[in-house]
């Protein structure tokens, strides 16, 4: 009762002090400049997004207890009414993608430390992924992009941002052997021959693996067993019927930023293969159609080049299936002439008609999202976590913008980094001091040909047809029942 009359007073007391022209609305005046408009504000909460902006671990309890401090920040946060949307989406950090397959050990670095990955462990923008050695790793980024990476290989995947009828994907690639593979629409040419990257099969994805393939032993006639097989065509035609349905969905380009210590690249719908030697030359080729396997109308991409130096801003066309080599200051480039080196590692991923169709899968599943053009920016925060960027359709546009920036940022950084690094090679020199360098061996690609000859894919020397069993089939049945 005490409180009631309490507040009875005082709101009769607040009448009496202010009168009620000065309680009016129309009294409140907001001045806005004629380039400015009223902010749209939203409460939009991402998905995955913790409830408070507050990062409580990093707090340091005096100055988060200080007034004058507080004041100071209010006074912003009341300037600028997007503080809360722009902090948000500042502090973002959207799904990269999955580890398709992993063979060996491999690595991926967050925050102060580092977990070992495996198939569909998650990766964020941020993340730092490392193959150790004889390691061999296959990526899927969230916009059906696929990377391969060799032993003892290194890469940063920076952003990967949503636009509204275009993707875009900035990463550095920190050293080794990378293939990088943007997904387009087009069908593949069918080839019946031996699987190259064979490796990783049969791969986690059970269901990515084909039937496997059952001889019967005739003793009058041994040597059938020898013969070919035949069933290798049948999963390019499983894999161009994916790609059909999968194209159900509208598909947008990606548009791709690379970099690594000597150079960038840009492009759209990226197929290349980087080699990336610290301290030494890298070299790049980008895969034409016919390389791919690809059939059907195809509008191939330019691939461009960026060199380094504060102020070098030239830029390079790359030509088709043709290898590159960059000097190791990036400030030279020029087509490379022992190129039969390589051939070796090229041929790794030559055929991999289940590594496809394992990411056909994945598109289905995963990856619609980033495909859909009737996504608006809610939903696609809320429900997926993800900011929604403009497109590129014009200079002016935030995606065309960033790329801009990118461009300068990474040249005028990495040649800094260049810089650092010989005059710290020079300190070591002057001491008597080994410096290290990365070289091209067979260490890329040794375990991964030496696997190929040796393996014949899903033959089972059995004399009957018996049903398969779990145990024979099946990874996690084996795990859970002790088998090997």
């Amino acid at each position: 009762m005490k409180i009631i009359i309490l507040s009875l007073i005082l709101s009769l007391w607040s009448n009496c002090l202010f009168s009620q022209d000065e309680l009016a609305p129309k009294d409140v005046k907001i001045y806005i400049g004629a380039d400015q408009q009223i902010p749209e504000l939203r409460e939009v909460k991402f998905a995955g997004e913790k409830a408070s902006l507050v990062e409580w671990e990093e707090v340091d309890e005096k100055d988060f207890l200080d007034f004058q401090k507080w004041k100071i920040e209010r006074q912003l946060k009341d300037e600028n009414p997007l503080w809360k949307q722009n902090l948000q989406e500042t502090r973002l950090s959207e799904k990269a993608g999955f580890v398709l397959d992993c063979i060996g050990e491999c690595r991926n670095y967050r925050g102060l430390g580092y977990a070992k990955v495996k198939y569909l462990s998650k990766i964020m923008e941020g993340d730092e992924i490392f193959t150790m050695k004889d390691s061999y790793l296959w990526i899927y980024l969230m916009d059906g992009t696929l990377v391969r990476m060799s032993p003892e290989s290194s890469l940063t995947i920076k952003e990967i941002n949503r636009g509204k009828n275009a993707n875009m994907i900035y990463a550095r690639l920190n050293t080794g052997n990378i293939l990088w593979w943007s997904r387009v629409n087009n069908q593949f040419e069918v080839k019946d021959f031996k699987e190259t990257d064979s490796l990783f099969l049969p791969l986690t994805m059970y269901e990515a693996n084909s039937r496997q393939t059952r001889f019967k032993v005739e003793e009058d006639d041994l040597f059938s067993f020898l013969q070919a097989d035949t069933h290798h065509g049948k999963k390019y035609n499983r894999l161009n019927e994916l790609i059909q349905k999968s194209n159900e969905t509208a598909s947008f380009p990606t548009h791709s930023f690379l970099t690594f210590p000597n150079g960038s690249v840009y492009g759209k719908n990226v197929v290349a293969e980087f080699i990336i030697l610290n301290g030494n030359e890298s070299y790049i080729k980008s895969r034409g159609q016919k390389k791919q396997g690809l059939v059907g109308d195809w509008e191939e991409s330019d691939l461009t080049f960026f060199f380094r130096g504060f102020n070098n801003k030239n830029e390079v066309t790359l030509e088709l299936d043709q290898w590159y080599e960059v000097d190791k200051k990036g400030r030279n480039l020029s087509k490379a002439d022992d190129i039969k080196r390589f051939r070796m590692g090229e041929f790794v991923t030559s055929n991999i008609p289940s590594i496809l169709i394992a990411r056909e899968i994945l598109f289905q599943k995963h990856s619609s999202f980033m495909h859909d053009s009737s996504m608006t920016d809610l939903d696609l925060a809320q429900n997926h976590g993800y900011r929604l960027w403009e497109d590129f359709d014009s200079s002016e546009t935030d995606l065309s913008k960033r790329i801009q920036f990118l461009k300068e940022y990474t040249r005028r950084i990495e040649t800094t980094n260049l810089v650092v690094r010989e005059r710290f090679n020079q300190k070591l020199r002057d001491r008597g001091d080994e410096v290290l360098n990365s070289e091209y061996s067979a260490k890329y690609y040794r375990r991964a040909m030496g696997h190929f000859y040796n393996y014949r894919e899903g033959v089972s020397i059995l004399s009957n047809n018996k049903e398969v069993l779990n145990s024979e089939r099946k990874e996690f049945w084996k795990r859970i029942h002790e088998r090997k």
